[in-house]
Protein backbone atom coordinates (compact mmCIF):
# COMPACT_ATOMS: atom_id res chain seq x y z
CA UNK A 1 0.00 0.00 0.00
CA UNK A 2 2.84 2.33 0.79
CA UNK A 3 3.60 2.55 -3.26
CA UNK A 4 -0.27 4.16 -3.39
CA UNK A 5 1.34 6.77 -0.73
CA UNK A 6 4.02 7.65 -3.05
CA UNK A 7 1.65 7.81 -6.25
CA UNK A 8 -0.65 10.19 -4.44
CA UNK A 9 2.27 12.38 -2.65
CA UNK A 10 2.77 14.80 -5.66
CA UNK A 11 -0.78 15.62 -5.47
CA UNK A 12 -1.33 16.37 -2.33
CA UNK A 13 -2.15 19.99 -1.22
CA UNK A 14 -2.06 19.37 2.71
CA UNK A 15 -0.95 16.83 5.27
CA UNK A 16 -2.78 16.40 8.46
CA UNK A 17 -1.27 14.46 11.69
CA UNK A 18 -2.92 13.36 14.27
CA UNK A 19 -0.42 14.10 17.67
CA UNK A 20 -0.43 11.52 20.87
CA UNK A 21 0.83 8.10 19.03
CA UNK A 22 1.37 9.58 15.89
CA UNK A 23 3.79 11.73 16.33
CA UNK A 24 4.29 12.10 19.97
CA UNK A 25 5.33 8.81 21.46
CA UNK A 26 2.75 9.87 24.51
CA UNK A 27 0.09 6.89 24.73
CA UNK A 28 2.05 5.09 27.78
CA UNK A 29 2.22 8.24 29.76
CA UNK A 30 -1.82 8.41 28.99
CA UNK A 31 -2.67 4.57 30.11
CA UNK A 32 0.21 5.56 33.54
CA UNK A 33 -2.49 8.83 34.42
CA UNK A 34 -5.38 6.91 33.92
CA UNK A 35 -4.18 4.57 36.28
CA UNK A 36 -3.53 6.95 38.57
CA UNK A 37 -6.34 8.83 38.13
CA UNK A 38 -9.02 5.62 38.67
CA UNK A 39 -6.70 4.53 41.55
CA UNK A 40 -7.12 7.35 43.63
CA UNK A 41 -10.91 6.71 43.32
CA UNK A 42 -10.07 2.83 44.24
CA UNK A 43 -11.02 1.67 40.76
CA UNK A 44 -8.81 -0.65 38.86
CA UNK A 45 -8.55 0.55 35.42
CA UNK A 46 -10.62 -1.57 32.80
CA UNK A 47 -9.01 -3.00 30.16
CA UNK A 48 -11.40 -1.39 27.74
CA UNK A 49 -11.45 1.88 29.34
CA UNK A 50 -8.42 3.72 27.52
CA UNK A 51 -9.87 2.33 24.03
CA UNK A 52 -12.79 4.08 24.50
CA UNK A 53 -11.86 7.56 25.72
CA UNK A 54 -9.07 7.98 23.30
CA UNK A 55 -11.14 8.91 20.30
CA UNK A 56 -13.13 11.12 22.20
CA UNK A 57 -12.29 15.21 23.69
CA UNK A 58 -11.85 16.28 26.64
CA UNK A 59 -15.15 16.89 27.46
CA UNK A 60 -16.86 13.72 25.76
CA UNK A 61 -14.82 11.64 27.58
CA UNK A 62 -14.96 13.74 31.37
CA UNK A 63 -18.74 12.83 31.03
CA UNK A 64 -18.37 9.25 30.03
CA UNK A 65 -15.84 8.39 33.24
CA UNK A 66 -18.46 10.47 35.08
CA UNK A 67 -21.39 8.19 34.02
CA UNK A 68 -19.76 5.01 33.59
CA UNK A 69 -17.81 5.14 37.32
CA UNK A 70 -20.52 7.06 39.16
CA UNK A 71 -18.49 9.61 40.00
CA UNK A 72 -19.71 13.07 42.00
CA UNK A 73 -17.78 15.78 40.05
CA UNK A 74 -17.96 17.69 36.82
CA UNK A 75 -16.86 17.50 33.70
CA UNK A 76 -14.65 20.44 34.52
CA UNK A 77 -13.04 18.69 37.53
CA UNK A 78 -12.13 16.26 35.34
CA UNK A 79 -10.75 18.03 32.92
CA UNK A 80 -8.48 20.11 35.21
CA UNK A 81 -7.32 16.92 36.84
CA UNK A 82 -6.10 15.45 34.07
CA UNK A 83 -4.70 18.65 32.25
CA UNK A 84 -2.32 19.45 35.17
CA UNK A 85 -1.16 15.57 35.20
CA UNK A 86 -0.44 15.58 31.90
CA UNK A 87 0.89 19.33 31.04
CA UNK A 88 4.02 19.05 32.58
CA UNK A 89 4.62 15.62 30.70
CA UNK A 90 3.63 16.98 26.97
CA UNK A 91 6.09 20.57 28.23
CA UNK A 92 9.00 18.51 29.16
CA UNK A 93 9.90 14.72 28.15
CA UNK A 94 7.22 13.02 25.75
CA UNK A 95 9.73 12.32 22.95
CA UNK A 96 8.44 12.16 19.71
CA UNK A 97 8.27 9.09 17.54
CA UNK A 98 11.41 7.78 15.73
CA UNK A 99 11.73 9.67 12.26
CA UNK A 100 8.75 12.20 12.70
CA UNK A 101 10.33 15.08 13.05
CA UNK A 102 12.71 14.16 9.76
CA UNK A 103 9.13 13.35 8.22
CA UNK A 104 7.73 16.45 8.75
CA UNK A 105 10.57 18.59 7.72
CA UNK A 106 10.88 16.71 4.40
CA UNK A 107 6.63 17.70 3.94
CA UNK A 108 7.87 21.12 4.45
CA UNK A 109 10.47 21.57 2.33
CA UNK A 110 7.94 19.84 -0.53
CA UNK A 111 5.69 23.17 0.03
CA UNK A 112 3.01 20.32 1.85
CA UNK A 113 1.37 22.94 5.11
CA UNK A 114 0.34 20.83 7.47
CA UNK A 115 -2.36 21.02 10.60
CA UNK A 116 -2.32 18.82 13.76
CA UNK A 117 -5.45 17.52 14.86
CA UNK A 118 -6.02 16.23 18.09
CA UNK A 119 -7.97 14.97 21.23
CA UNK A 120 -5.60 16.47 23.63
CA UNK A 121 -5.74 19.90 25.08
CA UNK A 122 -4.59 23.09 23.21
CA UNK A 123 -1.75 24.12 25.64
CA UNK A 124 -0.32 21.10 26.24
CA UNK A 125 0.09 20.28 22.48
CA UNK A 126 1.47 23.66 21.67
CA UNK A 127 3.53 23.19 24.95
CA UNK A 128 5.14 19.40 23.47
CA UNK A 129 5.22 20.85 19.46
CA UNK A 130 7.05 24.46 20.77
CA UNK A 131 9.88 21.64 22.83
CA UNK A 132 10.43 19.46 19.74
CA UNK A 133 10.58 22.01 17.21
CA UNK A 134 7.27 20.86 15.70
CA UNK A 135 6.11 24.00 16.30
CA UNK A 136 7.29 26.04 13.22
CA UNK A 137 6.45 23.42 10.58
CA UNK A 138 2.61 23.52 11.84
CA UNK A 139 0.87 26.08 10.44
CA UNK A 140 -2.56 25.16 12.54
CA UNK A 141 -3.48 22.85 15.76
CA UNK A 142 -6.94 22.10 16.02
CA UNK A 143 -8.66 20.18 18.48
CA UNK A 144 -11.61 17.95 18.95
CA UNK A 145 -12.87 20.81 22.01
CA UNK A 146 -12.63 23.40 18.98
CA UNK A 147 -14.61 21.83 16.64
CA UNK A 148 -16.96 20.28 19.50
CA UNK A 149 -17.26 16.97 17.86
CA UNK A 150 -14.96 13.71 18.61
CA UNK A 151 -13.03 11.57 15.83
CA UNK A 152 -15.64 9.07 15.28
CA UNK A 153 -17.20 12.15 13.14
CA UNK A 154 -14.70 14.11 10.18
CA UNK A 155 -15.49 17.33 11.51
CA UNK A 156 -12.02 17.77 12.94
CA UNK A 157 -10.28 16.94 9.32
CA UNK A 158 -12.53 19.03 7.85
CA UNK A 159 -11.56 21.98 9.60
CA UNK A 160 -8.04 21.33 9.49
CA UNK A 161 -8.29 21.21 5.59
CA UNK A 162 -10.13 24.45 5.23
CA UNK A 163 -7.37 26.16 7.15
CA UNK A 164 -4.84 24.18 4.33
CA UNK A 165 -7.62 25.75 1.53
CA UNK A 166 -7.30 21.85 0.50
CA UNK A 167 -10.23 19.85 -0.38
CA UNK A 168 -10.30 16.21 1.36
CA UNK A 169 -8.98 14.50 -1.76
CA UNK A 170 -5.81 16.20 -1.70
CA UNK A 171 -4.95 16.00 2.18
CA UNK A 172 -3.01 12.70 3.78
CA UNK A 173 -4.45 12.22 7.26
CA UNK A 174 -1.86 10.33 9.87
CA UNK A 175 -4.06 8.43 12.83
CA UNK A 176 -3.18 5.77 14.82
CA UNK A 177 -7.12 5.39 15.63
CA UNK A 178 -9.24 3.37 13.46
CA UNK A 179 -12.25 6.16 14.51
CA UNK A 180 -9.99 8.50 12.94
CA UNK A 181 -9.16 6.37 9.84
CA UNK A 182 -12.81 5.78 9.50
CA UNK A 183 -14.03 8.68 9.66
CA UNK A 184 -11.45 10.52 7.41
CA UNK A 185 -11.36 7.58 4.86
CA UNK A 186 -15.78 8.05 4.35
CA UNK A 187 -15.19 12.11 3.90
CA UNK A 188 -12.61 11.36 1.02
CA UNK A 189 -9.20 12.06 2.74
CA UNK A 190 -5.92 9.31 2.13
CA UNK A 191 -5.15 8.17 4.63
CA UNK A 192 -1.95 6.53 6.52
CA UNK A 193 -2.05 4.46 9.46
CA UNK A 194 -0.01 4.39 12.37
CA UNK A 195 0.34 1.13 13.93
CA UNK A 196 0.67 1.80 17.71
CA UNK A 197 2.01 -0.75 19.85
CA UNK A 198 -0.62 -2.18 22.23
CA UNK A 199 -3.51 -1.19 20.09
CA UNK A 200 -6.04 -3.83 19.82
CA UNK A 201 -7.60 -2.39 16.65
CA UNK A 202 -4.35 -2.45 14.43
CA UNK A 203 -5.84 -5.54 12.21
CA UNK A 204 -8.95 -2.95 11.51
CA UNK A 205 -6.29 -0.21 10.44
CA UNK A 206 -4.30 -2.57 8.25
CA UNK A 207 -7.31 -3.51 6.41
CA UNK A 208 -9.49 0.09 6.32
CA UNK A 209 -6.45 2.89 6.17
CA UNK A 210 -5.14 3.15 2.48
CA UNK A 211 -1.99 3.10 3.58
CA UNK A 212 -0.11 1.64 6.81
CA UNK A 213 3.33 2.35 8.36
CA UNK A 214 4.84 0.75 11.80
CA UNK A 215 7.48 4.49 11.58
CA UNK A 216 7.71 7.46 9.55
CA UNK A 217 10.98 6.32 8.41
CA UNK A 218 9.13 4.09 5.55
CA UNK A 219 8.41 7.33 4.03
CA UNK A 220 11.60 8.86 3.96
Amino acid sequence: MNKTYFERLNAMQGAIFDLDGTLLDSMDMWSQIDVEFLSKRGIPLPPDYQEAVTPMAARDAAYYTIERFGLQESPEDLMAEWAEMSFCHYRDDIPLKPYALAYVKMLYDRGIPMTIATSSAYESVAAACRRTQLLPYIRRIVTSEEVGKTKEHPDIYLACAKELQAAPENCIVYEDIIEGIQSAGRAGFFTVGILEPGYAKQDQIRKQADCVISSFAELL
